[in-house]
């Protein structure tokens, strides 16, 4: 049976998101305008979500257009962290004011008075309003332009200005990153970093100093989390514990206690035995040398019937500690099974 390509209102969508995503905003994104509460921005990604998540092009005939719409969806996920996080939003809505881009509708449309763009508003047929700024963010070159000659049209004059502005602009708050990044403030440190990118995208020094401070952002939320859920545990609410640690997996730590955590509960919880078969996976090979959790991989291979998986994980576990009493132990029923 022969692939379904994509119709032509599929391509015009990834087009205009794509559109969005490069020279618009986070609202514009999302469909909405900065009224919006927490609750529309999980709402407007759910539904983005549903429509244009990549797995659901895998038995379409996407062609070349794969890519694009795993970029879109990378995109339209940040904007979302964005939105729905108060303290990134914040941060957020601080630099739209600073540039005076206000998304909100008024009269079929808004102008940024400083810069003199008009912004169009698409309003789709589920009554949203569509926020997509024709020009919000021109593409900089590697280096400021220099001054102007004295002939220059005054447009051209005005383009210049707001370029380097746009550069002195990504320096202060990449500047302030750097200072929060030393200080190990990672999630104040990552929303400058992002901001620094937005009004200079091509500067790599900004784009690693990002991810640095997102990959610490990252691990300071997940052993936030991970303390609540260790704090739920000791107060026997396994639900509270089960929703904490599934938050701190989605953060991707470097360490396996998450995954381990988790993966325990849902056994015990919801009686999910192959979801916790995959977070004991990650777990050894988030550290392969932490015996606990190869013993309690092997243990759930041995439940599973998958023997031979528990030896090799009992002999792994053997070669790091052999006097490893339940290792050993589980070797001997084993040898009997």
């Amino acid at each position: 049976m022969s692939k379904a390509p994509l119709s032509p209102a599929e391509l015009g969508r990834l087009d205009s998101t794509q559109r969005e995503a490069e020279s618009g905003t986070l609202y514009g994104l999302l469909g909405l305008d900065t009224r919006a509460a927490r609750e529309d921005v999980e709402t407007a990604y759910r539904d983005y979500v549903r429509d244009w998540h990549p797995d659901r092009f895998f038995s379409r005939d996407a062609g070349t257009k794969v890519e694009q719409i795993e970029n879109n969806f990378v995109e339209v996920t940040r904007a979302y962290k964005t939105l729905r996080d108060a303290n990134k939003r914040t941060v957020y809505d601080a630099d739209l004011r600073g540039r005076g881009v206000t998304v909100v509708a008024v009269g079929g449309g808004v102008r940024d008075e400083r810069v003199g763009f008009e912004v169009r508003v698409d309003r789709p047929s589920g009554g949203s309003t569509r926020i997509a700024p024709a020009a919000l963010s021109p593409a900089a070159p590697p280096q400021a332009p220099s001054a102007p000659a004295a002939s220059a049209p005054p447009a051209v004059t005005r383009l210049q200005g707001q370029m380097a502005e746009q550069f002195a602009r990504a320096r202060t708050y990449f500047d302030a990153g750097v200072v929060d990044l030393g200080e190990g403030r990672f999630a104040k440190a990552e929303s400058s970093f992002y901001l620094a990118m937005r009004y200079d995208p091509r500067n790599q020094e900004y784009a690693e100093k990002f991810r640095l401070a997102q990959t610490g952002a990252k691990r300071g939320r997940a052993a936030g989390f991970i303390g609540l859920g260790q704090t739920a545990e000791q107060f026997g609410n396994a639900r509270e514990a089960l929703v904490q640690y599934r938050k701190a997996v989605e953060c991707d730590p470097e360490e396996g206690v998450a995954y381990a955590k988790l993966a325990m509960l849902l056994r015990q919880v919801e009686k999910d035995s192959r979801e916790a078969l995959t977070l004991l996976r990650k777990a050894v090979q988030k550290e392969p040398k932490q015996v606990a959790y190869r013993i309690a991989l092997a243990e759930l291979y041995v439940e599973l019937k998958l023997l031979q998986n528990a030896g090799r994980e009992v002999q792994a576990a053997l070669q790091i500690d052999p006097t490893h009493a339940r290792a050993l132990a589980l070797r001997k029923q084993l040898r009997f099974s």
